[in-house]
Order: structure tokens, then sequence, then C-alpha cells
């Protein structure tokens, strides 16, 4: 896996031969001034992703206690792949890896169970919980990633 994030990559892989611009710079600039943030917020999801998914999966099963008698172990293993991934994505900086990497295979394996709506809740309880867990800086880097898992579970119209 490569070091930098995709965007990165190709911009240092298109500057070959000559110097960056003043905006590749600058981005390779803000990919290093955000790293202390994005380090905390990997470390914190790690120490505290099962938490949260048990917390996110309690309000679920309140609301859907036969998806959770029927599928809880892999709720807890498809929501903990998820925030692993997010946690890899932060700390990369890296949208283009959590999509390649999980939406495809989550998008499919919901698709196919046709459990969109519901997991959509599962997934509102999990940002509650990350809401309640960590500091505001870093929810707020991992918003858009449940945010893009949210999206993807909207019906087709």
């Amino acid at each position: 896996m490569p070091a930098l994030n995709h965007s990165l990559e190709k911009q240092i892989v298109a500057a070959d031969g000559r110097y960056l611009t003043p905006e590749e710079l600058r981005s390779l600039e803000n990919y290093v001034n955000s790293y202390a943030q994005r380090l905390e917020t990997y470390q914190k999801i790690s120490q505290h992703s099962d938490a949260m998914v048990l917390n996110a999966l309690k309000k679920f099963a309140r609301v859907h206690p036969e998806i959770i008698q029927q599928s809880a172990k892999r709720c807890q293993y498809d929501m903990s792949e998820v925030l692993r991934y997010i946690a890899l994505s932060i700390l990369r900086d890296d949208e283009f890896l959590f999509l390649e990497k999980v939406m495809f295979w989550l998008d499919t394996v919901l698709r196919a169970h046709h459990k969109q709506a519901a997991c959509s809740k599962a997934y509102q309880y999990l940002q509650e919980a990350i809401d309640e867990t960590l500091t505001p800086a870093s929810c707020s880097l991992i918003r858009p990633y449940i945010s893009i898992v949210l999206n993807s579970l909207q019906p087709y119209s």
C-alpha cells in the first residue's frame, strides 16, 4: 500500500522531472500539517471502535430486534470493518481508498440483502456513538465518511 494518499501520489507522478507547483506544494503542506489530528483520530477510532459499534447496535436492536437476532455478528463485523477503513482513510487523508476498498463491497452486500433502510438507521446510530465518544475535531473528520455510507444506502430513484 502506498505511503501517500491517492491525489498526492498522482501529483508527484505528474510532476516527474519538474518542481511542484505552488498549488501542489500547498496540498503536500496541508497533508503534513493535518497529520497530528489525523493520527489522533486514527488512534481514537482504533481504541474505541468496538464500544462505538456495540453502542450503535444496542440502539439499533431496539428498533430492529429481528435483524439483530438474525445477523448481530455480521452487522458488528461489517460496521467494524467500515470503521477500520474510515480510520485508515483518515490517517492517509485518502477518501479514494475508502471508496475503492469499502463502498463497492458494502453497497453490494447490503443491496443483496435488501437491508438498506434498516442499515441506514444503524449507521446513523454509529454516527451518534462516534459523536458521544470522540472529540469534535475527530468527529468532523469521520462525518464525511459516514455520510458517504448513508448516501449509498439511499434508494435509487
